[in-house]
């Protein structure tokens, strides 16, 4: 071979060795991918990724997915557990010798078309959503009545006392004082525990949950929606109890009677609602009514002894400070709302509206005025007529 031929050969020799030893590894060059090459320098547009869909749901938590999608919506129940929060924390205010407005506690109260948007925050602001259409009917004038009340007491210019209207110091705690009107009824515990029982309590109890064991909904998919109408109406009765749904790490977070029930369960186990309320969710998504019927009357139960509880847990604390006016009056008044929500209680413990006002009438006309012989009588008929025994009306 001449010498040309061979420098010409070992060039195309070495030139394609070269050639060879820098060619990239290909293959899936994305971590995400079900079939990534950690060995791949370049990408060939093979990569391939899992499409079945992530749930959404963490273990625990009340919350039911389909499809990669949660199916529990409750944000109307939320937007009106907001709306009753700002008129409490309005009402609150008179507490320190402010005037408050019967319009405005009406109009937020009523909310019709959105009036009560110049009130309330972005989170309570929902034209669509109020309060007085889901208060149980008969009691909604009562509740406009008690605002046009509590604007006549928050105007008096004096010390409230027996027979006047006005704010009231504690003795024992200067720190704490209240409005009154002239037979010692605190307006803010009434109205705000009045309507957990008679507009959240209420629609859960005798709409959604009764129409749950009725069968009156629908176990079909909704237009448009991830859920069904019987799911759907299940998790609205959930929302008004008041327990975010991941209560078992924020048990901080629960509102309302949920955070009554939070409080009440060292005595009375009433947590276990929580759990119910997912079983009997499981139910109704597997389209068991013989689990739902099962297990519903122990949601009924619970949060009836939460109400209960409640009651008898206030009874107790204004004996305690029966020798403080302010605290025992305004103990009483938030044990006289409970009582009244007792009215919507079901089953064996169903509570009329006659026998509610035979038991707010063991505590007499004038909270100013009751007596411990009066706050035990009370106490003696809720062990009689509800579900809470003598040993734990003695521990609330």
């Amino acid at each position: 071979m001449n010498k040309i031929l061979k420098n010409f050969f070992l060039l195309t020799l070495s030139t394609g060795l070269l050639l060879t030893g820098c060619k990239k590894e290909e293959g899936c060059t994305d971590e995400l991918a079900t079939n990534y090459d950690a060995d791949a320098e370049e990408d060939d547009d093979s990569c391939e990724y899992d499409t079945t869909p992530t749930d959404p749901c963490e273990f625990g938590d009340y919350c039911f997915s389909r499809d990669g999608e949660t199916t529990v919506s409750f944000t109307g129940q939320t937007t009106r557990l907001n709306q009753l929060g700002e008129i409490t924390s309005y009402m609150k205010t008179a507490n320190s010798g402010a005037a408050v407005s019967a319009a405005q506690l009406r109009e937020m109260f009523s909310n019709n078309n959105g009036t009560g948007s110049t009130y309330f925050s972005v989170t309570a602001n929902d034209a669509s959503k109020q309060l007085k259409s889901k208060t149980f009917a008969t009691f909604q004038a009562d509740y406009e009545a008690l605002m046009d009340d509590m604007q006549v007491a928050s105007e008096s210019t004096t010390a409230g006392t027996n027979g006047t209207a006005g704010v009231v110091i504690s003795t024992s705690n200067p720190s704490k004082q209240y409005l009154f009107n002239e037979n010692g009824f605190e307006h803010t515990q009434i109205i705000e525990k009045g309507l957990m029982g008679d507009c959240f309590y209420y629609q859960a109890m005798d709409s959604y949950i009764a129409g749950v064991l009725s069968e009156s909904y629908g176990n079909e998919i909704l237009d448009g929606k991830n859920y069904t109408e019987n799911e759907h109406k299940f998790d609205e009765a959930f929302g008004y109890l008041g327990l975010p749904t991941d209560f078992l790490t924020n048990s901080g977070a629960a509102r309302f009677h949920g955070k009554y029930g939070n409080s009440r369960d060292g005595v009375l186990g009433t947590n276990s609602i929580f759990s119910d309320f997912f079983e009997v969710r499981e139910a109704i998504t597997a389209g068991d009514q013989s689990q739902i019927e099962m297990m519903m009357p122990n949601i009924r139960l619970e949060w009836h002894k939460i109400i209960a509880g409640t009651a008898v847990h206030y009874l107790n604390a204004a004996l305690t400070n029966i020798d403080d006016p302010a605290l025992k009056m305004h103990e009483l008044s938030e044990a006289y709302a409970f009582i009244g929500n007792l009215v919507h209680s079901t089953d064996a413990y169903n509570i009329s509206v006659a026998q509610r006002d035979e038991c707010r009438a063991l505590l007499g006309a004038n909270f100013y005025e009751t007596t411990t012989a009066d706050l035990n009588a009370a106490k003696e008929w809720l062990v009689n007529n509800t579900a809470i025994t003598l040993v734990e009306s003695a521990n609330l």
